[in-house]
């Protein structure tokens, strides 16, 4: 099982933003020495909590100090920007890394309507209902065909930019599903936002279109993940991140606490969001959702105070399903 890292470059109240980032780095230059398959960064905008804000910009750098281990964004939300220029940046990219970019996109704002709205910056043309669109011009202006948007049909991406990123759609429900199906897209599918959302991956195969991106369907499935030589060690880990989630779930927006400042007061045991525990004990737990969704790799997403152990924790995971 190929294991992948999704970082959101998590801020916690005893660091700051350039704190994270440089954690972020030194992830990705960790993955890459232990031969994981893809390291992601997300993109969120004013937050306390996050600290990436611009995968495009921070790509560039993790790929620069990495060798092998795939680079992408998890995910640019495309809602917010020009095809043309996702595109022009991407294909960018690829010809400075080849064979080493993905593409990973989102539907979703990734931020409130307040900062929505300044990256609109006017535009008419951010709402869900223009994802369609959008997408058919995106795929046009990556694969060089015409555009279906007749405003666009002479427009191209400077030619001879690489060959194609790998495309991916982040999926969490089934309009997601149906268009990564539509689009000929593997698809990225973010149990760690929905936990009802296994059955998305038949839905995904039966309705799949060959495509440009991909000539037969492909699945990778997030979760979220911290493991540990005990379950105990393990569980203090998760604290900080179960305490900031029932905190925001009830509108309360900030930076992850410590574990100082979270194990008294959570009980990780109830998060069903969260695989938790030893070795042995993580693997049994995702076995099931493996066996229904029969992704080709995991993404783990992993957010704990201490840097040391999120190296651990992924390692471990590694070792446990390669070995």
């Amino acid at each position: 099982m190929k294991i992948s890292v999704v970082d959101q470059s998590p801020i916690f109240t005893n660091t700051d933003a350039n704190q994270a980032l440089e954690e972020t780095l030194h992830l990705a230059e960790f993955s890459d020495s232990i031969g994981l398959n893809r390291f992601w960064v997300a993109e969120h905008h004013g937050s306390t909590s996050f600290a990436g804000c611009s995968p495009e910009i921070l790509m560039p750098r993790l790929a620069a100090a990495t060798k092998n281990i795939r680079i992408g964004s998890g995910g640019v939300m495309l809602m917010h920007y020009s095809p043309y220029k996702v595109a022009e940046n991407f294909r960018l990219l690829e010809s400075l890394f080849p064979n080493r970019i993905d593409l990973g996109l989102g539907r979703a704002p990734g931020s409130d309507p307040y900062q929505a709205g300044a990256l609109a910056y006017g535009s008419k043309t951010t709402g869900p209902e223009f994802f369609p669109t959008k997408m058919n011009d995106l795929k046009s202006f990556l694969s060089g065909e015409v555009s279906s948007t007749e405003s666009f049909e002479s427009v191209s991406v400077t030619p001879g930019l690489g060959n194609l990123p790998e495309v991916w759609l982040l999926v969490s429900s089934q309009q997601g599903a149906e268009y990564a199906a539509q689009f000929g897209l593997p698809m990225s599918l973010a149990y760690f936002i929905n936990q009802d959302c296994l059955h998305l991956a038949e839905i995904y195969r039966k309705n799949f279109v060959p495509s440009a991106f991909s000539e037969f369907p492909r699945i990778s499935l997030g979760v979220f993940s911290i493991c540990a030589e005990t379950d105990k060690r393990a569980e203090e880990l998760a604290s900080s991140a179960a305490l900031w989630r029932n905190n925001s779930q009830v509108g309360k927006f900030s930076a992850f606490p410590t574990m100082e400042e979270s194990r008294s007061q959570i009980n990780v045991g109830s998060d069903n969001r969260t695989f938790v525990g030893s070795p042995g004990l993580v693997k049994d737990k995702l076995k099931p959702l493996l066996d229904k969704v029969v992704p080709e790799e995991l993404k783990i997403i992993t957010i704990c105070e201490s840097f040391p152990a999120r190296q651990e924790s992924y390692q471990l995971i590694n070792d446990t399903f390669n070995s």
